[in-house]
């Protein structure tokens, strides 16, 4: 068989049909199906970094629920601001119980370096300074007594010396210690409506 200028040209555009397709139409697909194929990985990868959101903020919800349970039963510790008295007079039990002497309870005010700041309503703390005289072992039943209380309270310093004139094992006990509380909210008077 021989090849005319006609069979060839047959051949060649034969030939450029599948180049010419590649080049115009399998290519820029291409092109797009591997775009397409980056934005769903890109997608499913924001939607996984989601869900570990969700199951944080789940995390999150649970741990909120366990703090405010935790915040009911400490709030359940504190006593009115009304009541800081009653918890001086069960310290002052508490001492004569364990045969201390009470040399002082005194609570310190707002000039000393250890006051309590805290907001109009929510818990506070009260200091308060004491002298006790006893024998040890009293002291040291008083020191547990404190500790079994359902109240909250704190030893912050503490000095203890041995009694110069007195039996063997009294001491004199000087330390400061905190009562907590919760502070009443205070109401603020109503305006006057005619004094506008």
């Amino acid at each position: 068989m021989k090849l005319g200028p006609r069979e060839i040209i047959f051949l060649v555009l034969l030939m450029a049909i599948p180049l010419a397709a590649w080049q115009f139409v399998f290519q820029p697909q291409n092109q797009r199906n591997a775009q397409l194929t980056r934005q769903i990985e890109c997608r499913q990868e924001r939607l996984r970094e989601l869900n570990q959101a969700v199951a944080r903020i789940g995390d999150l919800r649970k741990e909120i629920e366990s703090l405010e349970q935790a915040v009911k039963f400490f709030q359940s510790k504190l006593p009115n601001e009304k009541e800081i008295d009653k918890v001086l007079k069960e310290v002052w039990r508490l001492a004569e119980s364990n045969q201390l002497t009470a040399k002082s309870i005194r609570t310190l005010g707002p000039g000393a370096d250890k006051a309590p700041i805290a907001t109009p309503a929510g818990p506070a703390e009260q200091p308060i300074a004491m002298q006790l005289e006893g024998d040890f072992r009293g002291f040291y039943g008083f020191l547990q007594s404190l500790e079994n209380q359902p109240r909250i309270m704190r030893i912050k310093k503490m000095v203890l010396e041995k009694l110069k004139k007195g039996p063997e094992g009294h001491i004199e006990a000087k330390f400061d210690m905190s009562i907590f509380f919760e502070r009443s909210a205070k109401e603020e008077p109503c305006p006057d409506r005619n004094s506008t």
